[in-house]
């Protein structure tokens, strides 16, 4: 599947496993292990044709309705569920935080602690508010 950067600007991604992709404005053709972190860095899937099939929403001021960070966050918040819904007990610490390398893996992309911790402050209170 062809993807293009959001702006004029290309797209640059890494994995964790080291392996990087330049994403042009333009569009190039996107590997599968790239895909969700592609997506999740605002990246837009292009049709056959070359047109675009899902862009970003536009608000009424003509701005982007949610950010490539905004998508991020929510993949992170996915897996940090992933992980809650999982029986793997190496997903967390002993202090009951998420391990960092395992939500990397179940996420598909690099996450940074402050992420990792932002995000997972956000899943426990949606928890704690979903239980009341």
């Amino acid at each position: 599947m062809k993807f293009r950067s959001p702006g004029d600007e290309p797209l640059h991604i890494s994995l964790i496993s080291g392996h990087t992709l330049v994403i042009p404005a333009e569009g190039v053709e996107v590997p599968d292990m790239f895909r969700r972190e592609a997506i999740a860095r605002g990246a837009e899937p292009l049709a056959s044709d070359g047109s675009v099939v899902a862009a970003a929403p536009k608000n009424d001021d003509g701005a982007t309705g949610k950010s490539s960070a905004d998508n991020r966050k929510d993949l992170i918040k996915e897996a940090l569920r992933t992980m809650l819904n999982g029986s793997n007990e190496e997903d967390f610490t002993a202090a009951g935080t998420p391990n960092l390398k395992r939500l990397q893996a179940v996420a598909g992309f690099q996450v940074s602690r402050a992420d990792a911790d932002a995000a997972w402050a956000e899943v426990q209170a949606e928890a704690a508010q979903d239980g009341q």
